[in-house]
């Protein structure tokens, strides 16, 4: 069950010299006059922001060029994702460049965890006078405190949220900070920021295509910066110089031109095998070499790397969904909380994004070791998952993140307090739509207009992504011609579609089971693109959603409880009279995991059904509608729907809510089992409390 929604509800204006439709996907992301049109559409290396607006910018600059004067070795310490591996890359470059003696260090994800810890700070503070964190640092005050007492100076690069209190470092950049205008890059990002301040645009330029890869992969908001480093990272990608890079993208198959979703499904999930299941380091000296035969054989590991870590990353997901009824439940639960034992912390954080795409519910993966577990996260839109963890911060021996991802460890015998504390924390902070899936469009399209040219217009708009999401159009009341599955697994969805006189085919990849639909008129949000089969080029449409034409949904979800439940309960009806009804242990996001406790008193046993028929019949309606007949049945609002809708579907009366009416209708003999919203009622009462 899903929404569909307009990204942008507003009256759009009109830019000169653009169809009608790319005018208002601008106009919807803000774009609303011709001068911002045009940086948008054409950003330039001089809309860079001035380093030095970056709080404690001057200073840092002033402490480094202090240390390389006094000939002070500066150690770079990173993080070992994609961000952390190329914010070391871009920062040991111009540090190098500017004739400083520079090393660098990442922590083993398994045996070290993230950030600063107190065995490297010693390490380090043996051989080196100054030390750098970038992409980390900003939570490890204690860590930075101790660095200080033994003598090294500390410069903290960090873009994650700031903790209550700033750590003790000479200098901090963060763009969190102070009245920088713009504040959501990543750590790579504040890295560049680094560099433009110490070599000017001419170094800027040098590493925007390392800052890209990290942009993308640390899906931070592709819009103000971070769209022009993207944007201009991946023109230098497709001819650059760097062996590894190179060795990088022909492992990955990327073709030109490259789009964002080409760093993030193929070059960023390689780059990363190198922290998940080794060393990271194997990531900097990639983008660092000079030597093309270490390229390509360092790229060969994190190909193997990266095959490795797509099997166990399917083994941890196969496990989590085997303890899920165990451990979740859905009716219930705000967070699916899931552990088990040993399982690869430098994998969890993938399967946490997984199953947060499949429920829509912010995802807490859990991998004991002994005493203590190591926990990622991944939320929803609406959910501040950095902000809820942060409300049982005590439970935890550390913590940290971003609004939609966060990383923890605690106490293995802390668990159950965890999950009650943070579901009431969701529960009492957070609304119930948020865990309505919606899916955003931002504007109507026929298919009259579903052309090449349309397809290559919308290329204008890349890199597209997180803060600045792929436009998508809807089209209504289109007519099914043909749907088939297709693919290896028979996932996808071939379907041809008929609008007036305009047809046009759609792919819809994992929408196989909208299969039914053939013959149906329906609502389909979409993307234009275009096939290329034996040498021709036609327009096409990859299809994300289908839904009957006319559905319900325009509203805010849930906005209207009353509209909501009812909402809900079609739906239960649909998949009822479908044959898939609730199966128990059947892991999947249903109608009841929406409606959480609200089920609750819902009763669809015959006994409570003839009572409520009776109260019904005996109802004589007035001004007061629905809240009257609830006043007056005794029942909660919940139970008056289910029955009404109930009584409907077994021909006993017919209602309508707004303006309300009712209208008995000739009594007969009845199965009550025969309404698809009682039978998917009491399918679930048989399936017990768990999904």
């Amino acid at each position: 069950m899903q929404e569909f929604r307009k990204r942008f509800s507003g009256t759009a204006g009109t830019l000169p010299g653009l169809p009608a439709w790319e005018s208002e996907l601008l106009w919807a992301r803000g774009i609303d006059t011709p001068e911002k049109a045009e940086k948008f559409l054409h950003p330039r290396m001089e809309d860079l922001h001035p380093p030095e607006r970056m709080q404690d910018m001057d200073r840092a600059v002033r402490l480094i060029r202090g240390a390389i004067a006094e000939g002070k070795r500066i150690l770079v310490y990173g993080d070992y994702d994609v961000d952390g591996i190329s914010a070391v890359t871009i920062l040991l470059e111009t540090l190098r460049e500017e004739r400083a003696e520079a090393d660098f260090r990442i922590p083993c994800r398994q045996t070290e965890g993230y950030g600063l810890n107190e065995k490297a700070v010693r390490e380090i503070a043996e051989k080196y006078g100054m030390l750098i964190t970038v992409d980390c640092g900003i939570a490890s005050a204690d860590e930075v405190r101790l660095a200080k007492s033994l003598g090294l100076e500390v410069i903290v690069t960090d873009h994650h949220e700031l903790p209550a209190s700033l750590p003790p470092a000479d200098a901090v950049l963060n763009p969190l900070l102070g009245d920088y205008p713009f504040r959501r890059l990543c750590g790579a990002g504040v890295a560049l920021k680094l560099c433009q301040a110490l070599q000017g645009d001419a170094g800027t330029a040098r590493r925007l295509e390392i800052a890209a890869l990290a942009t993308v992969a640390d899906i931070v908001p592709l819009t103000d910066e971070n769209r022009l480093i993207v944007r201009e990272g991946m023109r230098r990608m497709a001819e650059t110089a760097r062996p590894g890079l190179r060795a990088l993208m022909k492992n990955a198959g990327i073709t030109l031109p490259m789009r964002a979703d080409d760093i993030a499904f193929r070059l960023a999930p390689r780059l990363n095998a190198a922290g998940r299941l080794g060393d990271a380091a194997r990531g900097v000296r990639l983008l660092m070499t000079e030597d093309p035969e270490e390229a390509e054989a360092l790229a060969r590991e994190l190909e193997e790397n990266n095959r490795s870590r797509q099997e166990q990353e399917r083994q941890i997901l196969e496990e989590a969904l085997r303890v899920f009824p165990e451990q979740v439940d859905l009716r219930r639960d705000r967070a699916v909380i899931l552990e088990g034992e040993g399982w690869n912390t430098g994998l969890i954080g993938l399967a946490a994004g997984k199953l947060c795409e499949r429920f829509h519910h912010p995802v807490v993966v859990l991998s004991r070791q002994g005493e203590t577990a190591v926990g990622s996260c991944r939320s929803i839109p609406g959910v501040n998952i950095w902000q809820m963890l942060n409300l049982c911060a005590d439970l935890f021996v550390r913590f940290g993140g971003h609004e939609q991802a966060a990383g923890l460890t605690v106490p293995a015998d802390r668990i159950p307090e965890l999950r009650e504390r943070l579901n009431r924390a969701i529960r009492e902070n957070c609304a119930e739509a948020c865990f309505v899936p919606v899916r955003e469009y931002d504007s109507e399209m026929p298919l009259e207009q579903v052309t090449l040219e349309t397809a290559a217009a919308l290329e204008a708009l890349e890199p597209v992504g997180f803060g600045n999401p792929p436009p998508v159009f809807r089209c209504r009341s289109a007519f099914v011609q043909s749907a088939r599955a297709v693919g290896k697994d028979r996932s996808h969805l071939k379907l041809t579609l008929l609008e007036g006189q305009a047809v046009r085919d759609g792919i819809g990849f994992g929408l196989a089971d909208e299969g039914s639909r053939a013959g149906e008129r329906t609502d389909v949000l979409f993307r234009p693109d275009r096939n290329e089969f034996n040498g021709r080029i036609t327009p096409q449409m990859q299809v994300l959603a289908i839904r009957p034409a006319g559905g319900a949904g325009e509203a805010e979800p849930a906005g209207d409880p009353e509209d909501f439940f009812l909402r809900c309960l079609q739906e239960m009806s649909r998949l009822s009279a479908n044959g898939t009804e609730h199966i128990p242990g059947r892991a999947g996001l249903r109608p009841e995991h929406l409606l959480k406790e609200r089920l609750a008193g819902v009763d669809a046993s015959t006994e409570a059904l003839r009572d409520m028929y009776r109260r019904i019949r005996d109802f004589a309606p007035g001004e007061g509608g629905l809240r009257q007949l609830c006043e007056e049945s005794g029942a909660a609002p919940e139970q008056v729907l289910f029955a009404l809708t109930a009584f409907e579907q077994l021909g006993l009366l017919e209602w309508q809510r707004t303006p309300f009416r009712l209208r008995m209708l000739p009594v007969r003999k009845i199965d009550p089992e025969s309404s698809p919203a009682v039978r998917y009622m009491q399918s679930l009462t048989a399936a017990g409390p768990r999904s």
